[in-house]
């Protein structure tokens, strides 16, 4: 199923004395980049959050914060006694080495981190990690849930501008089989005016003008474009979110409308090729959000 790569999900678990709550954000992005918050208590377990992840999205841009609170129990506080001394010892060199004069205070020991520390007594860290897991598990689920809305709703309108381009390709077949004749019979004319009455093998001189007329004929463009667009419209039917092979079908989707355009040598197909290609822009930036 088509997928977006931009969403929002958050999962609650509780227990009788832990709760968690993930709030998860997902945006944009090439590959898959992964950005994770988690309590210090459970900070080991980033790598199997990460495996979480991976096993259910391939590309975007995730975030991910994950809360544990502790009802009802207030947390034993500590004083790290000796960091306090070691860093007061250190402000004191500092203040000898740089002249200055003014007396040290709590504030300027207090703007270093970890000094005082917290316990929760009665809960170890496997237990707030199972209820982080069933958390996790619910954030990510409604994220997937969005991305998968997100992704029905591009759906509908890559469908609908794909099908508008085959309105603008039978214009083209159309304008092109009418000035392809006209071309040959102005050749043809340029000809007689260029012999001015010498002999030259009627047959040759139809051949040279068939094989130029050749060169500016753009049917084979036109069908692979409606190729393109065919195989476009089956994936977008498909289980799985193919925005990196949807991408590359609009590069080659390109390729064939720019050549279109410089082989036709007419202003009403060079205005026609000129439309497609800003729907095919519009079309690339809708596809960028896929996964």
């Amino acid at each position: 199923m088509l997928q977006s790569m931009t969403g929002f999900g958050k999962g609650e678990y509780s227990t009788g004395r832990l709760s968690a709550i993930v709030e998860v954000r997902s945006v944009n992005n090439r590959y898959l980049e992964i950005g994770i918050k988690l309590p210090q208590s459970l900070s080991i377990r980033e790598g199997e959050v990460r495996d979480m992840i991976r096993q259910r999205f391939t590309r975007g841009k995730i975030s991910m914060i994950v809360t544990i609170d502790r009802v009802g129990e207030e947390p034993e506080l500590t004083v790290e006694s000796e960091s306090i001394k070691r860093i007061v010892r250190l402000l004191n060199q500092i203040k000898r080495t740089s002249g200055v004069k003014s007396a040290i205070k709590l504030e300027h020991i207090l703007m270093f981190k970890d000094l005082i520390k917290g316990s929760e007594p009665g809960i170890d860290n496997e237990e707030e990690w199972q209820v982080a897991v069933k958390a996790i598990e619910s954030a990510l689920e409604q994220l997937s849930v969005a991305r998968k809305v997100e992704g029905n709703s591009l759906k509908a309108d890559l469908v609908r501008r794909i099908s508008s381009l085959d309105g603008s390709l039978e214009r083209i077949e159309k304008i092109s089989l009418q000035r392809s004749e006209e071309g040959k019979e102005k050749l043809r004319q340029k000809v007689k005016e260029v012999l001015n009455g010498h002999q030259v093998d009627p047959a040759r001189i139809e051949l040279e003008i068939v094989l130029l007329a050749d060169k500016l004929d753009i049917t084979e463009e036109v069908v692979r474009f409606r190729t393109h667009t065919n195989y476009f419209l089956k994936l977008l039917e498909e289980e799985e979110s193919n925005g990196r092979r949807l991408n590359f079908l609009l590069q080659e989707m390109n390729r064939e409308v720019n050549t279109m355009g410089s082989k036709a040598y007419d202003a009403d197909v060079s205005h026609i090729v000129v439309e497609i290609k800003e729907e095919l822009e519009k079309i690339r930036e809708q596809v960028q959000n896929l996964e």
